[in-house]
């Protein structure tokens, strides 16, 4: 249930540490405030760069990061980062392994991601040919493959940075360029410029470095480096900070009392809810977030009054359907394995020839409630894992949810955003099936059929659209209006 911050965070830690620190790190040459490879990039050495991780200060793990010189035949970019995090009072370890194989020009050819905790391990890889790109997803013992359609001369956003760096940016330059995300299998712009000279402290040594903003999905990243392209520093968003160190202190162990991230992002409103299972309608004042990030939400359950201050009033009410948005919603996807045979078989025995989609609903709910055991789970699982290990909170809940009530022939989406529990709002997951002609909320990870008013959507997709809540985070105020029982 309480997974949203955690999973949301661990895609950011994706993007922030296998993704911009280590193709930024071989600048070479160049003086004043020019950052050039103007000469002999493939003479670079394949050294391996160590950074320390930390959130709001405190040591969470570290990544070592190289570039592999391979002659004509191009270049390998490798990163493996160890995380320890606290999530609901309970730490895990986590495991990123990145791989990204390029040309001489930096164009992809080929990418291999693993993600691995102490529950689950996702493995994500790739092979372009030409304008097609085959992909594997790899979940437990699950393997799913897919083609996609991708530019012809298309740029892993780890290996923008090398690119950029080769042919030189300027004091006061932007360039954008076109990068694949592996991890949410998207294509979008980088910007990066570069805002000139800067004295910053680094293990307690000053150093005049470059500072180059960075942004990627609207997810901006400060770094500082040298002349010769060394990274010393890198800071993002939710209090997140790398810094270059030595190989034996980032392997030395992470800080105790680390933030919780369940904690750390959760929002206090400024008045409690007395009983939010009860609640017809509850009216909130938001802030921290735009009335755009809501505009392609706001329906007879979650409506928009106001957008300057943003006013939104939350109910139990269904919203009316659109026939189009009905295949759409049956389709299965890398996480949500509806078309699997063990999905299927279950769904066939939990629903025993039940046909209404209302009744369907009901029983899922349920079902999944019980069948789940409540636990924080520290990584990106699909439903066939999630039915096999039997463990997990709201991001499991709802996959596996989605994905039995997909087989079973009920269209259903998946809504992010925010719940109330215990006094404070917490990033949560849902789902939202169709029934009757109509969308209802519900919630297995509460038992909730439909699911209470306070649910605040944020984000829709099969958590495709993760990396879209990222800027909300630390960021959301909500102030309760009004309370209707």
């Amino acid at each position: 249930m309480k997974k949203r911050i955690y999973l949301i965070s661990l895609a950011l830690v994706w993007l922030f540490l296998s993704g911009r620190l280590f193709y930024m790190t071989y600048f070479n040459g160049g003086a004043g405030s020019y950052l050039s490879l103007a000469s002999g990039l493939r003479e670079l050495p394949s050294e391996s760069e160590w950074m320390n991780i930390y959130l709001d200060g405190k040591k969470m793990g570290h990544t070592v990061y190289s570039i592999e010189n391979q002659g004509a035949n191009g270049y390998t970019i490798k990163s493996s980062s160890n995380l320890n995090v606290v999530f609901g009072g309970l730490e895990s370890e986590i495991h990123l392994e990145n791989t990204a194989v390029m040309d001489t020009s930096f164009r992809l050819e080929a990418f291999s991601f693993w993600m691995l905790s102490d529950q689950y391990s996702t493995h994500v890889q790739g092979q372009k040919y030409g304008t097609i790109m085959e992909l594997e997803f790899i979940q437990g013992e699950d393997t799913n493959r897919t083609e996609i359609t991708v530019p012809k001369d298309l740029y892993t956003y780890t290996a923008i940075q090398p690119m950029v760096a080769s042919k030189g940016i300027l004091e006061g330059q932007t360039m954008r360029v076109p990068a694949y995300d592996a991890m949410s299998n998207e294509m979008a712009d980088v910007t990066i410029t570069h805002e000139g000279k800067e004295i910053i402290s680094v293990a307690g040594e000053k150093h005049l470095l470059n500072k180059l903003r960075i942004e990627f999905k609207s997810i901006p990243s400060i770094m500082w480096l040298d002349d010769n392209g060394i990274t010393y520093k890198e800071e993002t968003i939710m209090g997140m900070m790398m810094e270059r160190t030595t190989p034996e202190l980032a392997l030395a162990k992470a800080e105790s009392g680390q933030v919780d991230l369940l904690n750390g992002f959760a929002v206090i409103p400024s008045y409690p809810i007395s009983n939010s299972k009860k609640l017809k309608e509850l009216k909130i004042g938001l802030s921290g977030v735009t009335s755009d990030v809501l505009a392609g939400l706001s329906s007879e359950r979650q409506k928009i009054i106001s957008t300057d201050p943003l006013v939104v009033t939350l109910s139990q009410v269904s919203t009316p359907l659109h026939p189009n948005e009905l295949e759409l919603n049956l389709k299965a996807s890398d996480m949500v394995q509806s078309d699997h045979e063990q999905i299927r078989e279950k769904a066939n025995l939990i629903l025993a020839g039940e046909s209404q989609a209302i009744a369907i609903s009901h029983t899922l709910t349920q079902w999944v409630y019980n069948y789940l055991e409540k636990r924080p789970v520290a990584s990106i699982s699909g439903a066939v894992d999630i039915l096999n290990t039997g463990v997990g909170d709201c991001t499991e809940h709802t996959t596996l949810y989605t994905a039995l009530s997909r087989a079973a022939g009920v269209p259903t989406k998946i809504h992010i955003g925010l719940v109330y529990l215990q006094g404070r709002f917490l990033f949560h997951a849902w789902p939202v099936v169709a029934i009757d002609g109509e969308w209802v909320d519900v919630d297995p990870s509460l038992n909730q059929f439909p699911a209470d008013a306070t649910h605040i959507a944020l984000v829709e997709g099969d958590f495709e659209n993760l990396t879209n809540l990222i800027p909300v985070l630390g960021n959301v105020e909500i102030e309760i209006l009004e309370q209707v029982y």
